[in-house]
């Protein structure tokens, strides 16, 4: 009985009309459970590589290779970085597929209170991505993070660029050749508040080939942007939002601009300037801006 009174089923949104409620992204709370895991993460991710590379000192000490690890010391290094990285990944998979079997990750509307299951383990989840996520996206190479992302059940390709925005971590899937603009944000998870009770709100979000997300775009939980779908700057989605392929987005909530192929043509007419005086349009001479072959 409690857990009927603290969980709201998906079906029951559709008989609210959510953009009229107070929201906020905060999603996600820092628990005792969640910091003590946090810390152990990263304490043992540390440790492991650290204890592996103490192993071999005396060795890599000895008078007849030391010079050898002068001359070669950024190999240890990245010796040490690269363990870093595979026991953090290794680590936070293992604790995610321990979080998942001990209570399973579902879409709904629950109670945002620590002694709400549902909640509590998505912080827990939360936390273990943000572990993994902060040590990847430090690294030197920008698609190890899109491998981080694999390896924690979200789908995305290695040639897209994610990493200008901010996005939640879990009941995303990306589709292929994205780009999300600086500042864009794409939430699966949100806080509203319906008659003073505040309620977690998780909704998969579905973003399709070839999707360009705005500067300071936000996508809604629930949101499916089709494919080749543009999003203008400041646009922002409401939840359980469909957003119709090949076609741009504008305005908040978004609504239907111009279909993406008429924006395409615009860009390919020649081009003109007004005169002033007269309102008069001509042909604007762009040859003698174009670099000319020199012999």
């Amino acid at each position: 009985m409690k857990n009927k009174d603290s969980n709201m089923n998906t079906e029951n949104l559709e008989l609210i009309d959510i953009r009229k409620i107070p929201i906020t992204t905060n999603a996600f709370t820092w628990s005792c459970s969640s910091i003590l895991l946090y810390l152990f993460l990263h304490i043992i991710s540390i440790l492991i590589p650290t204890t592996m590379i103490l192993s071999f000192f005396s060795f890599a000490m000895d008078s007849n290779f030391f010079h050898w690890r002068i001359l070669l010391i950024f190999i240890d290094v990245l010796a040490w970085w690269g363990a870093y990285l595979l026991t953090s990944l290794f680590l936070g998979k293992l604790c995610l597929i321990t979080l998942k079997l001990i209570h399973k990750p579902k879409e709904g509307l629950f109670k945002a209170d620590k002694s709400n299951r549902d909640f509590s383990f998505f912080c827990l989840r939360v936390t273990t991505k943000k572990f993994i996520f902060w040590i990847w996206n430090n690294f030197c190479f920008p698609w190890v993070s899109n491998f981080a992302f694999k390896m924690c059940d979200m789908r995305a390709d290695f040639k897209s660029t994610m990493f200008d925005g901010w996005s939640d971590v879990e009941f995303i899937e990306f589709g292929n050749n994205i780009m999300v603009g600086q500042g864009a944000q794409i939430f699966s998870s949100i806080i509203i508040r319906i008659n003073k009770i505040d309620y977690l709100l998780i909704k998969k979000v579905i973003i399709g080939d070839h999707v360009v997300l705005g500067g300071n775009s936000i996508v809604a939980p629930g949101t499916i942007v089709g494919k080749g779908t543009t999003l203008g700057v400041w646009t922002v989605t409401y939840i359980n939002q469909i957003l119709d392929p090949d076609y741009i987005y504008i305005g908040k909530p978004a609504r239907k601009y111009q279909p993406t192929q008429k924006a395409i043509e615009e860009t390919k007419k020649e081009a003109t300037r007004r005169i002033i005086d007269t309102g008069e349009k001509i042909l604007f001479d762009i040859s003698k801006f174009k670099k000319k072959d020199r012999k």
